[in-house]
């Protein structure tokens, strides 16, 4: 027998079916997702009292299921995101060699690789706010522009000739940052983020500049013309690779690790309602940004 099993609510199943109808006390049914509730295709209001440990993104799950972890190179520790995350102090100047090579060559302000066209954040009539100030070139399937997203051709291009990407979430949903954000995090350019996280508890001060700390289109366009016209100041959003670096931890080593404790709550916990801990409250509709 199992010790748990995993179910993954991104696409429908007939749960009815799939297990026992008398489940032993010793095996654990898991809630696992990494897309937000707009993309949860299976029916959970059938499920209470179904599920024993929660395995997504959000903070409050049992299991945080991350796409990668900042990690201190001094004492090798994840940087967890709690309320009040512990990190370095900002420098007031950051010399970035890396950074002034390319520096000549960046003469475009912003790109956004997209492929969904119409979204509940609306992030593609933010876009269109910001293009009346600065110039953005839009990639894939909702502009003019073409290039193989995540291809080493695209990876050169924003490192060599862009100086911001538009990381724009596709839902403001609490704790929900893509996978893509973390892979630009990576790249020379600074990513500029919409979304409905709290990004303090995610990522490094200083090390992206988020939409909603602006109350409009145009301030937010002046503050990307200013950083994109000061190199001291663009390097400055690196600071933090030379204290930090990205890593992917397996949630099923942790997972793996809770089904060898021996605590009673395991073996007894469920959520009475996964649905409302799912849905309810969860994501938003309205921006914090006018446009």
């Amino acid at each position: 027998m199992y010790d748990a099993i995993l179910f993954h609510t991104a696409q429908p199943f007939p749960v009815i079916n799939s297990v026992p109808s008398q489940r032993s006390g010793r095996q654990l049914y898991v809630f696992a997702l990494m897309e937000p509730p707009g993309e949860t295709k299976h029916i959970l209001s059938d499920e209470r009292d179904f599920y024993n440990l929660t395995m997504t993104y959000r903070t409050d799950s049992d299991i945080i299921w991350a796409y990668n972890w900042f990690v201190d190179k001094q004492t090798g520790m994840r940087i967890l995101p709690t309320e009040y995350p512990k990190w370095r102090p900002v420098p007031n100047i950051y010399n970035d060699t890396a950074i002034w090579r390319l520096w000549p060559n960046k003469t475009k302000t912003a790109a956004w690789f997209v492929s969904h066209c119409e979204t509940l954040s609306r992030r593609e009539q933010l876009t269109a706010e910001l293009q009346k100030y600065i110039d953005v070139d839009v990639y894939g399937k909702c502009g003019p522009m073409s290039c193989p997203n995540g291809s080493p051709e695209c990876d050169r291009l924003l490192d060599e000739k862009y100086h911001f990407y538009f990381s724009f979430e596709n839902s403001l949903c609490i704790d929900y940052i893509t996978e893509k954000l973390y892979k630009i995090m990576k790249r020379n350019i600074i990513p500029v983020v919409y979304g409905g996280a709290n990004y303090k508890q995610f990522l490094p001060p200083h090390s992206y500049i988020n939409v909603e700390d602006y109350s409009t289109p145009e301030e937010l366009a002046n503050y990307l013309k200013f950083v994109a016209e000061n190199p001291i100041e663009y390097m400055r959003y690196f600071w933090w690779r030379e204290h930090y670096e990205l890593r992917f931890f397996s949630p099923f080593c942790e997972l793996c690790q809770r089904l060898h404790q021996s605590q009673y709550y395991l073996k007894t916990q469920s959520y009475s309602d996964i649905e409302r801990w799912w849905l309810q409250g969860s994501c938003r509709f309205k921006s914090r940004i006018k446009f």
